[in-house]
């Protein structure tokens, strides 16, 4: 493959949807609501984030539903992932392949990626405004460019970008990108982490994307206990792949269990 980007994302029940976590088990209205929240009852573990997308990746950490999709550029650690869960064990598990084309591919402090996650802000009303705009204004950008929803899209983005001046393309922000993320995230880094930014894509699952082929690999249920003693072997484990205290003293602690 040359330009673009290629990553994994595995999964332990391959019946599940591919979709990122705030289009799963949620309201529709709850996304600004409960990034809001969050920010209210924990603000000074965000304090060093800069960028939303920044702030969406740590809450994705502590488990907040959010509309990043992680994925790792390591194949492996993608197998890991497909093998992982005890609880799913008795099922069959996937990992899925991505390949993004170039244009597709971003960095954490792109403009781009800066209008996708500061969506998480807006209202479900706003962004419906927002979907309604662009089939409304199919052909007239600047009228789309300044619909409410958009300046207060603009606001948001503003607040970390104030040079930032309104030349959206709106096709943008009903795509999905891969992104680079700043490795300042141990998680991050011992999983060799990267994430896919999805638009306003409500009704839509990646896998019918254009921005990306995608690729699937089943992993039988009855070789997921194998496999992790095989990527045991080669340091691929719950003790490397988590960094928490908690998740290497759980590692020690399965060894010695009888």
């Amino acid at each position: 493959m040359t330009g673009g980007a290629r990553c994994y994302r595995g999964e332990s029940d391959a019946t599940w949807q591919l979709k990122p976590s705030i289009l799963r088990g949620v309201r529709s209205d709850a996304e600004s609501h409960i990034f809001s929240e969050l920010m209210l009852e924990a603000p000074t573990e965000f304090s060093n984030d800069r960028m939303m997308f920044d702030k969406l990746v740590r809450a994705q950490h502590y488990g907040l539903p959010t509309r990043l999709l992680d994925v790792s550029l390591n194949p492996l650690v993608g197998l890991y992932f497909a093998c992982n869960e005890k609880q799913h064990h008795d099922k069959d598990g996937t990992v899925r392949i991505f390949s993004f084309i170039d244009k597709r591919v971003k960095f954490a402090d792109s403009d781009t990626i800066s209008l996708i996650c500061n969506l998480a802000r807006l209202s479900d009303a706003e962004r419906s405004e927002i979907s309604k705009a662009k089939i409304r204004h199919n052909d007239d950008v600047e009228a789309f460019r300044s619909i409410p929803a958009i300046e207060r899209l603009l606001q948001f983005v503003r607040v970390e970008k104030p040079y930032f001046v309104n030349l959206i393309e709106p096709s943008d922000l009903f795509r999905y990108f891969f992104v680079h993320p700043v490795k300042n995230n141990r998680r991050v880094i011992a999983q060799s982490g990267a994430f896919i930014a999805a638009g306003l894509l409500k009704y839509k699952s990646p896998s019918s994307s254009v921005s990306y082929k995608l690729n699937t690999i089943k992993i039988k249920s009855t070789e997921k206990g194998k496999i992790l003693n095989e990527l045991d072997l080669i340091n691929i484990n719950s003790r490397t792949m988590f960094t928490e205290v908690e998740f290497v003293s759980k590692y020690i602690k399965n060894k010695w269990t009888l």
